[in-house]
């Protein structure tokens, strides 16, 4: 069986999850049930990055320890994730006991072949980025995405030798090696390498809620392995590196979805790392766009930030996958609308796919009990669109592309209902002569072959509704729908 690798990005446990978050998870899973489909031994992983000193003067704020802290964020990342229908095979925390043994042992990897190696660095250090920031990029001395002031800092470090790798990163990404999509966010990639980006250090003297820095001379005294480092090593835990049975079955990734505000941490520092550790490389990084809400950066500050399961409560866990994943390509950014979603809900899923599915079972049922004869054929003219739809489907989730995949379904979905409203099965069904009969039973046979793909088709995307209208349409074929049964997808708002 071929095996298919997905990763979503560890987030930081600071605060609780929005829907920015939300959509890399939702994303990632669509794909990985829609390999499971096709029959992949699929593995997908989501987590929690829980070190740094951000976190530890957090939890020192609201006076526990950081652990407690972080166990706090890291329920309700589960919760959360649990709540929408995400279906990982393994969530990570990284102040587990396995990610501390596999980042010790990947740093100790690359300090052994001779590309870590000490230095000092001074600069101006943003404890909300959790990085160092250059002072020609402040706005009015502050960090522009935390409003602080930076931290001034002169401390011993130590540093990956990234120069030495990133002319064979560079190759391997031109070459598609490691494939990096959409084209624009490889563009980017291959601007960061080019502008003479320097070394960077993986540890930190000053942050003591971390994962020690192992060295076998034990000169790295009380260094801890930088939080952003160690963090890109959870995909290496996730299989039980370097040892695990999962590590030998499922790495490297196949594919790794990210977002475009930690494009340089996966696309430059990730893959030279992997070199240095002498691994296989992801063989794709996806990299999706951001999310703004009313043409604002989503921001506690602002006020503006989304909880995903305030959506899940009003609309439900596949209407709010529905609802995030259709706003905008996943490749572009995008401004997201809140006042919107109602009305995008009434007019795609009550009025659209809910819709269709109930009046075409409610026609079957009533008309024909059910009971649609095999041999009878379907309309050609909508089995031609519905097979176009399928390979639009088919290339756009092979190029990631969900927002176009939605699209073909919902091509499928207006098709069949303008069909309905042209055929007019309603008034056929008062006749009794032969031909009016066969044609009912066309239309039918056509709505259920029709209702069916669509079914399959939206299946990844919304799991549990489209579970509901599997069973359902197997109880119409049986059946046994009884009067006054509905299947009731999407009521309206």
């Amino acid at each position: 069986m071929d095996k298919f690798y997905i990763t979503t990005p560890i987030y930081y446990a600071s605060g609780k999850p929005h829907i920015g978050h939300a959509f890399s998870l939702i994303y990632a899973d669509v794909l990985a049930r829609w390999q499971k489909k096709k029959g992949k031994n699929v593995f997908f992983t989501a987590g929690t990055d829980e070190h740094g000193a951000k976190i530890a003067q957090k939890a020192e704020d609201a006076k526990i320890n950081p652990q407690e802290f972080v166990d706090e964020l890291a329920d309700i990342y589960t919760d959360t994730w649990h709540a929408l229908g995400i279906e990982y095979s393994d969530f990570i925390r990284t102040t587990s006991a396995r990610h501390k043994k596999s980042a010790q042992e990947f740093f100790k990897k690359i300090d052994e072949a001779g590309d870590i190696y000490e230095g000092e660095y001074e600069g101006l250090y943003c404890v909300g980025c959790e990085n160092f920031v250059l002072e020609r990029n402040l706005k009015d001395g502050l960090c522009p995405d935390h409003k602080t002031v930076p931290q001034k800092i002169k401390e011993k470090n130590f540093f990956f030798n990234l120069k030495k790798y990133l002319p064979e990163v560079k190759e391997k990404i031109i070459k598609g090696e490691i494939k990096i999509s959409p084209e624009s966010r490889k563009n980017e990639t291959l601007s960061i390498i080019e502008s003479n980006i320097g070394d960077f250090s993986v540890t930190r003297e000053s942050v003591k809620w971390g994962i020690p820095f192992l060295r076998s001379d034990l000169s790295a005294g009380e260094q801890t392995i930088y939080v952003w480092a160690e963090a890109l090593v959870n995909y290496l835990t996730a299989l039980d590196y370097p040892n695990g049975e999962k590590f030998k079955i499922f790495w490297p990734p196949d594919l790794q979805v990210i977002g475009a505000e930690i494009n340089k941490f996966h696309t430059v520092f990730w893959p030279a790392l992997l070199l240095a550790a002498k691994l296989p490389l992801p063989r794709e990084i996806f990299i999706h766009g951001l999310f703004t809400i009313d043409g604002q950066k989503i921001s506690k500050t602002i006020g503006n930030v989304i909880d995903p399961l305030d959506l899940v409560e009003k609309f439900g866990a596949d209407a709010t996958r529905y609802l995030l994943l259709s706003q905008f390509p996943a490749a572009e950014h995008g401004d997201v609308k809140a006042e919107e979603f109602v009305a995008k809900y009434n007019s795609d899923l009550a009025n659209g796919a809910g819709n269709l599915l109930e009046r075409s079972c409610k026609m079957i049922s009533d008309y024909r009990g059910g009971k649609i004869k095999s041999e009878i054929k379907i309309d050609g003219g909508v089995e031609k669109i519905i097979t176009e739809a399928e390979e639009k489907y088919e290339k756009s989730l092979n190029e990631r592309n969900l927002f176009e995949a939605l699209d073909a379904v919902f091509h499928i979905i207006k098709t069949l209902d303008v069909y309905i409203n042209e055929k007019k099965p309603w008034e056929l069904n008062k006749k009794e002569d032969k031909k009016s009969q066969d044609n009912l039973d066309e239309i039918l046979a056509t709505l259920l072959d029709g209702i069916k793909k669509v079914s399959d088709l939206l299946e990844p995307f919304m799991p549990a509704k489209i579970k509901q209208a599997k069973d359902y349409i197997a109880k119409l074929e049986n059946g046994e729908i009884k009067e006054g049964d509905r299947l009731g997808l999407f009521p309206r708002m």
